[in-house]
């Protein structure tokens, strides 16, 4: 009914219609509803600062925004003639006849289905448009080899503008499954994201490597029974050996896979967890899905992928969209930034990034844009960000400012800058001045000399946060909120 509503309204095929909505049954309908009238959705995070969801929501071109809240019915506003479309109104909500449906455009496979926004090294985020045959090229495969049926209740941990949902949501329309969308309020609180997990009887589960660390080391997986946990995969960032046979051992009934993937290829080449896994080896990211097609650069080493479920390009950006494929033997591959090598088995072996991108809590963190956005406050003359890699304590990042003169801003004005043009991932953890910043000898900033400094920095705050922790453990421990259902 909501989209026959779009095509009434005057949307037409491949217009952009932005989700600017918490993860709720709205947004889920909103996803659809855009999708059979022919129109793009484009999911932004409503926590994202005004600045930067304004942006984006002119980068996209919207038409409509749909925005709302948890307790509100969604708000959908025209952003060409400044109507609004009432969410509840009754001509939504009227029946549907056989003639309305004729009204619905059918999609080609090659058309666009979503844009999604990520870290862009120049400090503007890039849009990723993903057609229908790319995502259906994934979640088929996904359905067929895991099995996904009509029994099956599959979580939803990761929020809509994050491209680990689409499997959640596209699934459950594919198979008929139960979609359950987990609370954004739990999502980083393992102990009740666990007791979820249990009470929803959860029986499929994708999401970061560092969700499931923390269900491991602070929620207490391996102390409760998941019976009805099958398939438990995991993407975005890497997972510690180590951890991955603690999670094979605490779930020993459950397919342990893990995905490979960046934005731009969605999921691409995959490594089912084997049996007995020790965790004395990292796991490798496995070889090609049956759409995907992959090679490696002679020379830099650095993973090309190919296929089905490839990216269209970058929305409105034809340069970075030619820079990021390369053609070989006819063949159209995107250059993931990633190196590998080859172990004799046949399994591709993650080695590292090729650029100074990082992952945080599998979310891309370019440490460009970083830079950028302290760069444009007037009274920052230059800047700098390094991330630091700390096990199970995730990835860190430090920022280093040079102001333009002794005492032209403090430290909280730098840091309510960042949280006015940065999403709250991206944050830096710490924030130095200097009236210095270290170069090389060729005048580049010497990342290497500013790492040293982070990682000192890094250790330092983690030993006091120990210490903190020594000490709570001494006091009263039951402080912790509520679980909202």
């Amino acid at each position: 009914m909501l989209a026959v509503r779009f095509v009434e309204h005057g949307i037409r095929k491949q217009d952009r219609i932005a989700l600017v909505l918490p993860k709720t049954t709205e947004a889920i309908v909103s996803v659809f509803a855009s999708l059979l009238a022919g129109a793009v959705y484009v999911p932004i995070h409503p926590q994202w600062p005004k600045e930067r969801i304004e942006t984006t929501l002119a980068d996209c071109g919207a038409r409509l925004v749909i925005e709302g809240d948890e307790n509100s019915s969604p708000r959908i506003i025209d952003r060409e003639t400044g109507e609004n479309i009432v969410w509840d109104a009754p001509d939504i909500r009227r029946d549907i006849s056989a003639e309305h449906f004729h009204l619905l455009p059918r999609a080609d496979a090659g058309d666009p289905a979503f844009i999604l926004f990520t870290s862009g090294s120049t400090g503007r985020p890039k849009g990723v448009v993903l057609s229908h045959r790319a995502v259906s090229a994934f979640v088929e495969w996904s359905a067929r080899e895991f099995q996904i049926s009509s029994a099956d209740r599959i979580a939803c941990p990761s929020p809509l503008s994050f491209d680990l949902s689409t499997l959640d949501i596209f699934s459950m329309a594919l198979c008929g499954a139960t979609c359950v969308l987990v609370p954004g309020d739990i999502v980083w609180m393992p102990r009740f994201l666990v007791e979820f997990v249990r009470e929803a009887r959860i029986t499929f589960w994708y999401s970061v490597p560092s969700i499931l660390s923390g269900m491991l080391a602070e929620g207490g997986l391996e102390q409760h029974e998941c019976p009805g946990l099958r398939v438990i995969l995991f993407a975005g960032e890497v997972f510690r050996g180590q951890d991955v046979a603690r999670l094979q051992a605490a779930v020993p009934q459950a397919v342990c896979a893990n995905l490979y993937g960046p934005t731009e290829t969605n999921v691409v080449t995959w490594c089912r967890v084997p049996s007995g896994f020790d965790g004395s080896q990292p796991l490798p990211i496995g070889q090609p899905c049956p759409y995907a097609t992959v090679t490696v650069d002679a020379t830099s080493g650095e993973l090309l992928a190919g296929g089905d479920s490839l990216m269209s390009g970058y929305w409105n950006r034809p340069e970075d969209t030619q820079r990021a494929f390369v053609t070989l033997e006819g063949k159209r591959y995107y250059r993931t930034g990633d190196r590998v090598s080859r172990a004799p088995d046949g399994n591709y072996l993650f080695l590292g990034r090729l650029d100074r991108q990082v992952k945080r809590r599998g979310f891309r963190v370019e440490l460009g844009e970083i830079e950028t956005a302290l760069a444009g406050r007037e009274d920052i003359l230059e800047a700098a960000a390094v991330a630091v890699e700390n096990g199970n304590a995730g990835t860190a990042i430090t920022a280093f400012v040079r102001a333009r003169s002794a005492g032209a801003l403090t430290l909280v004005e730098v840091k309510a800058h960042c949280a006015r043009t940065l999403p709250l991932y991206m944050l830096p953890d710490h924030i130095l001045f200097l009236d210095v910043i270290p170069k090389g000898s060729r005048g580049k900033i010497d990342y290497i000399a500013l790492g040293k400094i982070a990682d000192e920095l890094d250790q330092a705050a983690l030993n006091q946060a120990s210490l903190d922790q020594a000490s709570l453990n001494h006091g009263d421990q039951d402080r912790s909120p509520a679980v909202h259902r």
